[in-house]
């Protein structure tokens, strides 16, 4: 069984696509799958610290060039929202096709043989094409390995994770608000924020004794674990904060992510903080006295998604 994983990630986009993608690779492996990828030349310093291998970078992957290198593939995961029709029909005439997908809005089914949407308010009924299969909502998230079998504790601090690339500057904002009468905090940059913006996190949080900062650690998923509260961008960081009964503010800072922070608010499973430019220091400190309703947390996110996905995914092909 062999499949192709074609995405992208990079200070402009963020990590998400290469985190699910992931998730999902590995999961295959655990059932024999042999995978192999084609990323853009931005992924590779998120790509190498996934311990990606077996990879090929282009400066743009989404060609129907890079299409014709999924021929040798039994089925072929594409996650973008940059790809073209051209470019999912030249997939699809080569391979079996699975889509990830959260913004229903491309019409990606009318050349998918299943599409992935592991949103909250994913629905069968937002896709067009009936002979397409669906795996749809949380519990086909497509969690990291390591949350597969992780169980949460309880800390002292604050986490504060703004995306793998922080396109909002977010980080710098929230160590500059910080105050030392304030509960200790531990922000995130990920492997793809910025050098300058990384040094204006660490300079705003110079002499605040109660904030850490930690670039891409290799430990992520048990600093989330061990979090008081975590405060992310409504992105994989959050179904991963959920999937671990966390309590949890959620901020925007692309269009996929307004409505997860909405419906999470609407069923009392996390505060939604909005747009990140909204954001103040006061709705921080309001959204840190939030409590979840009583038992919304309990399996509302699967842990074990992306074996879910996977074990559908075979069960379909072969």
């Amino acid at each position: 069984m062999k499949a192709v994983f074609i995405t992208h990630a990079s200070r402009d986009i963020g990590g998400g696509h290469l985190s699910r993608c992931f998730a999902l690779s590995r999961a295959l492996e655990r059932r024999g799958g042999e995978c192999s990828w084609i990323l853009n030349t931005g992924a590779a310093s998120q790509a190498a610290a996934l311990g990606i291998k077996n990879a090929e970078f282009h400066e743009y992957p989404f060609t129907e060039t890079r299409a014709a290198r999924s021929g040798g593939a039994d089925f072929a995961v594409v996650d973008s929202y940059s790809a073209d029709a051209g470019f999912y029909k030249a997939v699809s005439e080569r391979a079996k096709l699975i889509v990830i997908d959260d913004l229903h809005d491309r019409g990606v089914e009318r050349f998918a043989h299943a599409v992935i949407n592991y949103s909250m308010g994913a629905r069968r009924e937002m896709y067009d094409n009936t002979l397409c299969v669906y795996l749809m909502g949380p519990g086909y998230a497509l969690l990291r390995e390591e949350y597969w079998d992780m169980a949460p504790a309880e800390g002292n601090y604050v986490l504060f994770v703004p995306g793998a690339a922080d396109v909002s500057g977010s980080a710098w904002e929230v160590a500059e608000w910080w105050s030392g009468d304030m509960d200790n905090l531990s922000i995130v940059l990920g492997p793809l924020v910025p050098e300058n913006r990384a040094e204006n996190t660490f300079r705003a949080a110079r002499g605040k004794e109660n904030i850490e900062i930690l670039t891409a650690p290799r430990d992520f998923a048990s600093l989330l674990a061990g979090a008081r509260f975590v405060i992310c961008s409504a992105s994989v960081t959050a179904y991963e904060a959920l999937a671990l009964e966390k309590r949890t503010a959620v901020f925007s800072v692309a269009d996929n992510q307004r409505g997860l922070g909405e419906i999470l608010s609407g069923i009392g499973a996390a505060y939604s903080l909005g747009d990140w430019q909204s954001v103040t220091p006061e709705s921080i400190t309001e959204a840190m006295r939030f409590m979840p309703r009583s038992g919304v947390l309990r399996g509302l996110i699967n842990k074990r998604g992306a074996l879910a996905s996977a074990e559908d995914i075979i069960r379909m092909l072969f």
